[in-house]
C-alpha cells in the first residue's frame, strides 16, 4: 500500500528510535552530488512530498521539516499542506538553516543520521564540525529512508551511447591527455571524477539515466598513463565497450572504485606517496572513506574538469547556435499557437504538451532539457511551476502565460523563458513586464573587463526592478551544459559570492523575473555566452552574446519606460531573431514573425 507522507515520517521515527538516531537528515542529491536525480534517488520527495529539485528535510523523533529555497516557496507551501512536515523558507528572517535546527533539536550527545553517499565530503566535514557543540556524532552508514521505501524505484539500466567528436569537438584521448596536463602541473598522480557531466563530457558518452539530462550513473579515475571508467557492466554495448578500449579506457564495475584504489595501492612501488586529485564538494563521504590511508588528498577549490567543460570549444559554440536558431523555430510556432488558442479552453498542461512534442519532432532531437514550465495567470508566480493534470489551470485570452522550456538536440542544450500575452493585459502586468526586459537587457549588453564574475553583474539585471523597491528570489544567470546538464556551474549570475571568473565560451542564462503572489509571473531568459569584446591599454573585456533567437512579447512592453538605447538594443534582437529563424519557417508562421519583429 502506498503510505501517506505522515504515514511514511512515523516509519522512518519508528526505525531512528530502533537505530538509535535522534535526527535524520535527508537531501536532495545521489552519490554524484547532482542537482538532478534518478527515481531512486529521491528520497527528499518520497519523504515529505516535496518534489522541488532542491531542499532538505530534517526529521527529529517528533518533529519534521523541509527547507525550500525562494524558488520553491509557494510550492512548498502546497506541496507540505496537511503532511505534517513544517516549511522552512531559507533566507526569511527568523527561519534557521537546516544545520542550526539539526544542532537546536537534537539532544546533547546524541546521534545525527545521513545517507552518507548524499552528502559531499566538504558538507560532511562542516557539518561535523558544528555538530561537535553539543557533542553530537554524525552517522553516515545507513540509507534510513530506503529502508521503509515500499516500492523504491530501481537504478536505471539504459545504455551509454558514443557522442562523436564532430559534435563534442575534441576526442577522447586529446580530453584525457588535458586532465594528464593538469595532473603533471599538480604533480598528482590520479584525478578522481564523480560528477555525472563530467565523467559523460571527458570520456565522449551520453547516457539515460536522468530524465532530460543525458548522462549515466558512472566514476571516472584518470591516471598518468591509465583511466578507469566505473559503470555497470549491463550499461556498456560491444560497440561503446570496443571505443572505449580502444581509447584506452579500462571498464569497471560501478562499484569497484574502493577495490581499484585498494589494488593500485597494493601494487605502487616501495615508498611511493601516492597523490590524488579531487574536489571534495562532489566526492561523496563514504567514497572518501575508502580511499586508501596514506594517499594524500589533492584538494581543488574548482574541479578542474567542470571547469574545462564550462568552456564550450569552436565546434560546440557552433553547434549550440544551430540548436538555439533551431529551437527558436519551435518557439515561435508556440507564441503564434498560444495566441491562435487561448480561447479555446486548453490548459497549461495542453500547451507545455504540445511544446514538448513539437521540440521531439525536431532533427537530432534528443527529448526536452527539463520539465516544462507553464504557468498561466497566478501560477506563473511559482518560480518553478509544474503543471499537472488534472489540477492545471485553463488558459484564457487575457493575462500572462509563462513558459520555461528547453530542448536537447546533439547540437546542444538549449533554456528559454518567454511570458506570452494571452489577450489584454493590466497596466500592473505591462510595467512589470517592462521592467523586467530592462534589467534583462541591461545585462545582456553588459561589456565588462576580464577577471569579473557573476556576482559582479548581478546588480544590472536588478536594479530597474530594485529602483521601485522590487526584487525577485532566484539567482539572475546558471551555467548550460553542452548536451548534459540545463545547470552545469561553475559560473553564475547571482549577488551571492561567486568566485569564478567570466571567460569567453562560457555559456550562461540571463533571466530576471517578478512575481506579485497570486497574481501573474513575470521572466525573460535568453541564454547568452561570453564573448571577446576589446583589448587595449587597459586589459581584455568581454561582452555577452545571445544565442536564444526568439522575439520579445511586444505587447507588454511600455516604449515610454525604454530608454533610446534599449529601444535599439530590442530592435536589434527582433532584426537577428527573424534573419535567424525564418528560413525554418512556413510562409504563415514566417508572417507572423516580421509583424511581432517589426521596430517598436
Amino acid at each position: 500500500m502506498n503510505k501517506t507522507v505522515p504515514e511514511r515520517v512515523k516509519a522512518l521515527q519508528a526505525l531512528m528510535t530502533k537505530k538509535g538516531i535522534d535526527s535524520y537528515i535527508v537531501l536532495s542529491s545521489d552519490a554524484h552530488q547532482s542537482e538532478y536525480v534518478a527515481e531512486y534517488w529521491r528520497a527528499r520527495a518520497y519523504i515529505s512530498g516535496f518534489t522541488g529539485s532542491a531542499g532538505t528535510v530534517v526529521v527529529t523523533k517528533d518533529k519534521a521539516a523541509c527547507w525550500v529555497d525562494g524558488r520553491y516557496f509557494l510550492q512548498g507551501e502546497t506541496q507540505l499542506q496537511g503532511t505534517g512536515v513544517t516549511l522552512m523558507k531559507m533566507g526569511e528572517p527568523g527561519v534557521p538553516t537546516w544545520d542550526a535546527w539539526v544542532l537546536s533539536e537534537t539532544p546533547e550527545n546524541g546521534t545525527v543520521g545521513i545517507d552518507g553517499r548524499t552528502i559531499g565530503f566538504s558538507q560532511a566535514q562542516m557539518l561535523k564540525a558544528k555538530l561537535k557543540e553539543k557533542n553530537l556524532t554524525l552517522s553516515c552508514q545507513e540509507d534510513l529512508v530506503g529502508q521503509i521505501w515500499e516500492g523504491r524505484p530501481s537504478l536505471p539500466d539504459a545504455p551509454i551511447w558514443d557522442f562523436p567528436a564532430s559534435f563534442a569537438g575534441e576526442s577522447r584521448q586529446e580530453k584525457i591527455g588535458r586532465v594528464r596536463a593538469h595532473l603533471e602541473e599538480k604533480k598528482a598522480d590520479y584525478y578522481l571524477i564523480a560528477s555525472l557531466e563530467s565523467s559523460a563530457w571527458l570520456l565522449n558518452f551520453r547516457g539515460d539515466d536522468i530524465h532530460d539530462t543525458p548522462v549515466a550513473y558512472a566514476f571516472t579515475l584518470v591516471g598518468r598513463e591509465s583511466c578507469y571508467l566505473f559503470i555497470e557492466p549491463f550499461k556498456l554495448t560491444e560497440e561503446m565497450k570496443a571505443l572505449l578500449e580502444a581509447d584506452g579506457v579500462s571498464l569497471c564495475g560501478y562499484g569497484d572504485l574502493p577495490k581499484v584504489m585498494a589494488k593500485i595501492d597494493e601494487e605502487k612501488p616501495e615508498g611511493k606517496k601516492i597523490r590524488i586529485d579531487l574536489d571534495l564538494r562532489f566526492i561523496n563521504q563514504l567514497l572518501v572513506e575508502s580511499i586508501p590511508a596514506g594517499w594524500e588528498m589533492v584538494k581543488e577549490e574548482t574541479d578542474a574538469v567542470i571547469m574545462m567543460k564550462a568552456v564550450k570549444n569552436e565546434t560546440e559554440q557552433a553547434n549550440v547556435r544551430k540548436a538555439h536558431i533551431k529551437d527558436g523555430a519551435v518557439m515561435v510556432q508556440l507564441l503564434k499557437y498560444v495566441k491562435d488558442h487561448a480561447a479555446d479552453g486548453l490548459t497549461e498542461c495542453d500547451f507545455a504538451d504540445w511544446l514538448d512534442a513539437k521540440r521531439r519532432a525536431q532533427e537530432n532531437a534528443l527529448g526536452i532539457s527539463f520539465e516544462t514550465i507553464a504557468g498561466y495567470g497566478p501560477n506563473g508566480a511559482i518560480v518553478h511551476y509544474k503543471p499537472e493534470r488534472p489540477d492545471c489551470a485553463v488558459v484564457k485570452p487575457e493575462g500572462f502565460l509563462l513558459v520555461d522550456s528547453g530542448a536537447q538536440f546533439m547540437e546542444g542544450t538549449t533554456d528559454i523563458t518567454r511570458t506570452i500575452a494571452c489577450g489584454p493585459l493590466t497596466d500592473e502586468m505591462k510595467e512589470a513586464y517592462t521592467l523586467v526586459l530592462k534589467g534583462h537587457l541591461q545585462l545582456g549588453h553588459a561589456i565588462f573587463k576580464e577577471g569579473i564574475t557573476g556576482t559582479n553583474l548581478d546588480v544590472l539585471a536588478r536594479k530597474p526592478l530594485w529602483d521601485k523597491g522590487l526584487d525577485y528570489k532566484h539567482g539572475t544567470g546558471h551555467g548550460v551544459g553542452f548536451v548534459l546538464s540545463v545547470h552545469e556551474g561553475p559560473q553564475n549570475i547571482s549577488y551571492g559570492l561567486n568566485k569564478i571568473k567570466l571567460v569567453p565560451g562560457m555559456i550562461i542564462s540571463d533571466e530576471p523575473g517578478f512575481y506579485p503572489t497570486g497574481k501573474f509571473g513575470v521572466r525573460i531568459e535568453n541564454l547568452v555566452m561570453v564573448m571577446p569584446h576589446t583589448e587595449n591599454e587597459w586589459g581584455k573585456f568581454y561582452k555577452l552574446e545571445a544565442i536564444t533567437y526568439c522575439p520579445y512579447e511586444r505587447e507588454a512592453i511600455v516604449k515610454e519606460m525604454l530608454s533610446p538605447e534599449e529601444i535599439a538594443w530590442v530592435n536589434e534582437y527582433h532584426r537577428d531573431v527573424y534573419e535567424k529563424v525564418s528560413p525554418l519557417l512556413d510562409e504563415e508562421h514566417k508572417a507572423f514573425l516580421a509583424e511581432i519583429t517589426r521596430p517598436l
